[in-house]
């Protein structure tokens, strides 16, 4: 327990500096009493700049990012598959598809993008679930299933843009990942998503535990399993499909978050589910600012360098698991 709450609070720590970092880091060169000024009330230029760009940017990276963390942990927990995440089941793609249709085709009304994001991530985690279903799931149709269905949304999403390259103002960035132009009607239409979403991770966490093991050890324990599972999978759906309304497709924080919060003392799922939170916050964050300093004036997109960073790490976990005979 020390060692969790040590790391626990290095993450904070490291968070907190991060967000500092990013609040005085962009196109526009800021004093450190400007990035004070914030948090004192000051009302100078400079000031409104961070409070009313930079700020609202800051919060929906942590937002988006500690969704996707959750979810991933939530998959990989209910699923029993450590590949589970997001990104590869397909569930980001179809929240970006969904996002994308209504972008084009309904407006651009924050007030129900999310809605339609997490309608997109609910029905491409059915289908896969429905395409993986056997007497069970089975890892291996899962992941092929999650593959299949992220191709077709992909393949989807690109005929779209296509045939629609007049409208593709603001959509070309949605479907980059990232933060960039977004502010403080963002953060409020979202919010409500994704505290229902934290909060129903809270409500849940002891059946998610319990999901973790076989079918039968959990069944035996009181739970019914498939409606758990199921609820524990709309919840998974829901936060990953709040992120991607927001933050547009963010490439492979649902996998990198769980796994390194496993190995940071995530033992418990209460503890992973935390962690994992705390990660993914830290991971976009890390991409959002990194998107601001790597081409100063310009700006880079978040998800690129996540989507850099996520091949990478999917790469050395199935070097690992094949040197581990898995």
């Amino acid at each position: 327990m020390k060692r969790f709450y040590l790391i626990l609070t290095l993450l904070i720590l490291l968070t907190g500096v991060l967000a500092v970092l990013a609040l005085k880091s962009g196109a526009v060169m800021v004093s450190w009493g400007d990035v004070a000024g914030v948090f004192t009330g000051s009302e100078s230029a400079q000031v409104l700049l961070l409070r009313e760009i930079r700020l609202p940017r800051i919060l929906l990276a942590l937002l988006a990012g500690s969704a996707l963390g959750v979810a991933g942990a939530i998959l990989q927990q209910i699923l029993h598959n450590d590949l589970a995440a997001p990104e590869i089941m397909g569930i980001s793609a179809g929240a970006g598809t969904a996002g994308v249709i209504w972008l084009l085709y309904c407006g651009a009304s924050l007030q129900y993008l999310g809605a339609a994001s997490f309608a997109g991530a609910a029905l491409a985690a059915a289908v896969v679930y429905l395409a993986a279903w056997k007497r069970g799931i089975d890892p291996a149709r899962l992941i092929l299933a999650g593959v299949a269905v992220s191709t077709l949304a992909g393949a989807l999403s690109s005929a779209l843009l296509l045939l629609n390259s007049d409208k593709l103002t603001g959509i070309f960035e949605f479907t980059l990942g990232g933060v960039a132009g977004k502010g403080w009607d963002e953060v409020y239409c979202s919010l409500p998503f994704f505290l229902i979403t934290f909060a129903g991770c809270a409500v849940m966490v002891r059946r998610i535990e319990l999901l973790s093991l076989d079918d039968h050890s959990a069944a035996s324990l009181g739970i019914n399993v498939e409606s758990t599972r199921l609820t524990a999978l709309a919840l998974a759906s829901l936060a990953a499909g709040t992120a991607v309304s927001v933050a547009g497709l963010l490439g492979f924080v649902g996998l990198m978050a769980p796994h390194t919060a496993g190995r940071l003392g995530g033992n418990t799922t209460g503890k992973r589910l935390l962690l994992s939170a705390l990660l993914g916050g830290l991971l976009t964050l890390t991409g959002e600012w990194l998107g601001r300093i790597a081409a100063a004036p310009r700006e880079l997109p978040a998800g690129m360098f996540l989507s850099a960073a996520g091949a990478i790490f999917f790469l050395t976990l199935l070097l690992r698991n094949r040197r581990e005979g898995l």
